[in-house]
This record gives C-alpha cells, structure tokens and sequence, in this order.
C-alpha cells in the first residue's frame, strides 16, 4: 500500500487501524462508530482510504473525522452509563458490531488494487501493522458494504429491544410495521409559496413511493412542491429546482414484497436539493437560514439543542455523491448544527435493497427565504421574518460555542482584514501600506488583525467573525460568515474591477439580517491586476482581438456581448472568470480609510444605519431588501 502523508489522510488511517484492531477502542466508541457509519451511509470512505492518494478525496478525510468525534461521544456515554444493564448492553453491541464493521474494512481492502506495505517504516502507531490487501480473498464490495450495514443496525436494534429505556445509542433501527397507506397536508394554496409533510413515505432503491388506494390521488398526485429557491428568474441559465420526486402508486404495484423486504426507519427528515454546493457562502447564507426557516416553522425544531437535533435527517434529491464532497468542510460542518445524521442521498448504497419507511417528509421552500436576488417580492418571495433570523444566528451560535447576543466592542475598534491567498485570487496585494495608512489615520482606535480563512474549520471562522466589530474582506464566499458578527458590526465587502454588480449581495443579505443590526459598506471596485498566467489558458482569451486584449490590460474594460462578432459570454469570462476570479487587488488608500470611518462612527452608535450611506452612494433599490 503507498504511504498517504498530510493531516488530512493521516486521520483517515488512523480510523482504519482503530477498526482493524478493535482490543484497542472501547466497546461503546466501537457502537458509535458503527451507528453513525450506518446513519452517514458513508461507508465508501473504507474504500476510498486504499486508493492512491490522488483520488483520497475530501469526503473521506471529513467522514473520518466525524467518525472519530461521534465515536468520543459514543465512548463517553459508555462510560457514564448509570446501570449495569447499560453497560451489559454497549459490551454485547460493541462486541458484535465490530465484526460488521471488519466486513467493510475487508470490502475496501479488496477493493483496492495496492501493494503490501512494509510496515517497518509505519510511525502513525508504533507497533500496528497495516493490512495487506493483497493477502485477502476476492469478494464483492458492494455486498460485503451492505451486508456490515445491514448486520450493525440490526444488533443495534436488537440491542435497543433487549433493553428498553436503557439504551442511549442513537442508530438506524431496523423496523418491521404495520402497513400504512400515505397522507398528506400542504400549507399555502400556490405551488411556489407550498409546503407540505408527507407521511408513511417509502424509500426504495433511489425512489420515494406514495402508497393510496385513493382514486383521486392515483389520478392527479399530491400537491406538488419545489425542492430550491434557485428558479428560472432572474438567471434564467440557473434551473436547478424540481418538483416531480416522488411516485404515486397503488399499494399493489409497489415494487418489492413489502412483507418480506427488510425494512429501515428514518423518523422526520427535510426533502433539500443541494445547490451551489462548492460554495461556502451560499451554503451558510443561503441554504442554512432556509433550512432553519423550515424546520423551526413546520416542525418546531427552533435550536441547536438534543430535543431538535434527534431523528432528524436532511435527504436529499441529489443523485451523485461528488454533489456531497465537493463542499468545503466547513460547510460540512454546518449540516451538523442541524442533525446528529450525515447528509444522506435517496440513492445512497447504504438504503440498497431496504425499504426506508419514512415517517415525515417535510418539502417545499414556503412563502420567506433567504437568498438574493430569489428570495425578494417581484421574485415571488420575501426574506424570513425576524425571530427566524435571531433563531437562526442563536442555532448557530450554540453550534459553534459561542454566547449569543454580545454587542460590537465600541472602544477600542477590533478589525479583522479578511486576505486570501495571491494564487487564489481577490487578495490584496498592498495590505502591508494599507494598514499602515489606517493605524496612522486612527491612532489608538483600531485594533487590526489580518488572517485568512482557507483551512479553517466552521468553529474557528466563527470565532474570528465573533471577536470582529468591523469586517474588510473582497467579496465571496466569506459573506456566509455575517451571521456569526455581533450585533451592531460592520461589514465592508470590497469588489474588484467590473464587478460592482456583485454590491447588492452584502447590501441585500444585511438587510434580511435586520433584526441583527449588522450593516454593509460598499466602496467602488477597486483596482484589480489580472493573473495573466491563468487568463491566457482560458479559450475566451485566445479568441479576442489585439484590440479587446489591449483594453482589458491597459483600462480594465471588459467588452460586451455586442462588441464581438463571434459567440462568447463575454460577462462568464471577462468580468467573473478573468477579474473575480483570477485579479489581485491594489487597495485605494482613501476610500478605505473613509470607509472604516463611517463603520467606527456606525459601531459608536453615533447615528444612521449604513444602509443609508449605501443608498446614497450607489443607487440599489433597498425598497424590496427592508420589506
């Protein structure tokens, strides 16, 4: 087997040997970790572990740091169980859990066409030895998967039956009920604004079942829902939302043996179409408020508490698992604020040939969200209404370890300067100067830090935020950390060249977040210096003209559609691709000096909220963003 170096693969092998020798884990921290294997339906991560280290994944290295902090969780339970009959339970669980679960790590050995490794040079455990594949026997890996799945939820159902009311293991239970036919009940009357939960649902192999006799409902369906805010308006090259997912069918012709079908349980969970996933800010601005909007208004789950986390799951109706890991860790992370359950797809290899009885279904996106521009009034919708958004920050407070409703220091200014790396992109290249010219401009007022947040996990981003009364960053995906400001910050967002379109998104997403007193300043896009290295590999580049290439470089002018008489979208490339994405910026002295002031004047509680100040400096139509 190579040797897989860097943190990230380390974590990974080291969950491998811990399963491969289990006399060294506790029995419980052994059930944990098979609960919440079988809960996370992420399984793959064994596989995925003996695979070179170019395809080791992302996914892998996250799922098996979950794993390893559920599993703490699960050993502390064991230890403080408060009776015999507890304990009894965890050592007769753990015993035969680990024998499951050395038939996945078998299955992902095999699965893996690697060399032995000489384990003389093996430092992560003084002492163990890694497998050698090459030593194990042909067997198939999606069975030998299923089957540990399906053997550890079992013992811990069995477990859980022996000992009612004494077990506090938290696994998928293997279910045996009664038949029930499918109902439902909608709230609001359109399509658009309608939210429904749905009841005795059944999962089977990638489909979600409506079993009725009722005629009407065999003829016309339930009430339809969409699954994502994103819709055909504005962008109409953005279509991700769907509303056919679910079968409506005859108890008769549902395609499996519902008596001897084995059969799992999934208690409450919310139907969500993930989009935009390889963005963090659209994950923590976007999709976590509206989840939370959901659960708190329809299923009356308001907090990060162990009553609202418990038999909660979030399925989603994507199809392929790469929609899971290509999400920044932290914004894996945030699902956990959320549900003690990995993300689970309604195709994933851990329901395969089982009936998945779902017990409530909550879809729809409702009348309020929170997104821009879909979530405004001439779009159809209106921005969550205040107690969501306070809910919605304490959740995430709570998650991450921090108190709730801290006021923006106002003595001394703390300023936290959000850079990014050169090679990355919208990073500042004469921050040094800048902040020289700040301390000098404001003796004795500010307190300036400057970090950057690649690598750092949800907790850590939401301490630098926390600890911020005024935030300057380029405008990207860091905007998801606004919720994590105190209230009365400031956030100045800064836009490259080209871009000054992109200001609305901090203007609109402060002004959904009012009730936290949290305001935008926006100052005009600031000179931005292309990577001409990346620029001149993109095949738009290519196709210009002497003349466009000369504008762009020497006025930082991109074309539009009807300057060029060849097909090219000249807004994808020039504008986003070549000066978002690919330019560093060259920082205006006075502009953001004068910025920095209103923001100290705004955090003094001097006056007026910066929504003014932006109103009067650019011209954005706020009517809709305060409703």
């Amino acid at each position: 087997m190579r040797v897989i170096c860097g943190k990230r693969f380390r974590r990974v092998l080291l969950l491998l040997l811990v399963f491969q020798v289990p006399h060294l884990v506790s029995p419980s921290k052994l059930v944990k970790q098979t609960a919440f294997q079988g809960s996370g339906g992420q399984l793959a991560v064994l596989r995925s572990s003996y695979l070179p280290e170019s395809q080791l994944g992302f996914q892998a290295s996250n799922t098996a740091r979950n794993l390893l902090q559920f599993a703490e969780q699960g050993q502390s339970q064991g230890q403080g169980a408060s009776s015999s009959a507890q304990h009894v339970a965890a050592e007769q669980a753990a015993s035969a859990a680990s024998a499951a679960v050395q038939n996945a790590v078998t299955a992902g050995a095999v699965a893996a066409e690697a060399q032995p490794k000489d384990t003389s040079t093996n430092t992560l455990l003084p002492g163990i030895h890694q497998y050698q594949p090459s030593s194990m026997p042909f067997v198939s890996t999606d069975r030998l998967i299923s089957a540990a799945v399906v053997q550890a939820s079992q013992i811990m159902a069995d477990t859980t039956a022996q000992h009612e009311g004494e077990s506090q293991f938290d696994a998928w239970p293997l279910v045996n009920p009664l038949f029930q036919e499918a109902l439902h009940e909608c709230f609001g009357s359109s399509k658009l604004h309608r939210v429904c939960k749905y009841y005795n649902l059944l999962l089977w192999n990638g489909t979600l079942y409506y079993p009725t006799t009722d005629v009407g409902t065999l003829v016309s369906g339930p009430p339809r829902v969409p699954i994502s805010w994103v819709s055909l308006s504005p962008f109409d090259k953005m279509e991700f939302g769907q509303d056919q997912w679910a079968e409506v069918v005859h108890p008769s012709d549902l395609p499996f043996n519902w008596e001897t079908t084995p059969k799992l349980s999934m208690k409450e969970a919310l139907f969500w179409k993930l989009t935009f996933q390889d963005n963090y800010g659209h994950l923590l601005g976007e999709h976590g408020p509206i989840i939370h909007n959901l659960m708190c208004s329809y299923l009356n789950r308001c907090s990060y508490t162990e009553e609202d986390l418990k038999d909660f799951h979030i399925l989603l109706a994507n199809d392929q698992e790469e929609e899971i890991s290509v999400m920044p860790a932290a914004s894996q992370e945030m699902f956990n604020c959320f549900c003690k359950r990995a993300l689970m797809l309604h195709n994933d290899i851990f329901f395969k040939d089982h009936v998945v009885v779902v017990g409530t279904l909550l879809a729809g996106i409702g009348p309020t969200c929170r997104g821009y521009p879909w979530c405004r009034p001439q779009w159809g919708r209106s921005p969550m209404v205040g107690n969501m958004v306070t809910t919605w920050q304490e959740r995430m407070l709570d998650c991450t370890g921090m108190p709730r409703n801290v006021i923006a220091p106002a003595d001394t200014i703390n300023v936290a300067v959000i850079d990014r790396h050169y090679s990355a992109g919208r990073s500042f290249l004469n921050l040094p100067d800048v902040i020289s010219h700040l301390q000098a401009r404001f003796p004795g007022t500010l307190n300036i830090t400057v970090d950057k947040l690649e690598g750092k996990s949800l907790r850590q981003q939401a301490a630098l935020y926390y600890n911020a009364s005024i935030v300057i960053q380029t405008h990207g995906a860091a905007l998801g950390n606004v919720i994590f400001l105190p209230r009365g910050a400031v956030v100045i967002d800064i836009v490259p060249e080209n871009n000054e379109d992109k200001s609305p998104w901090v203007v609109y997403m402060c002004a959904d977040f009012k009730p936290l007193f949290i305001s935008p300043i926006v100052i005009p896009p600031q000179k931005t210096v292309l990577q001409m290295a990346k620029v001149r590999r993109t095949k738009e580049w290519a196709m210009l003209t002497p003349y466009w290439r000369q504008r762009i470089l020497r006025e930082g002018v991109c074309p539009e559609d009807a300057d060029l008489d060849w097909q090219m979208d000249a807004y994808a490339a020039c504008n986003f691709q070549w000066f978002l994405k690919s330019g560093n910026l060259v920082l205006d002295f006075t502009q953001v000096g004068d910025a920095l002031q209103t923001g100290v004047t705004h955090v003094r509680g001097v006056h007026d909220r910066m929504l003014d100040y932006v109103h009067k400096s650019y011209e954005f139509d706020l009517t809709a963003a305060v409703v």
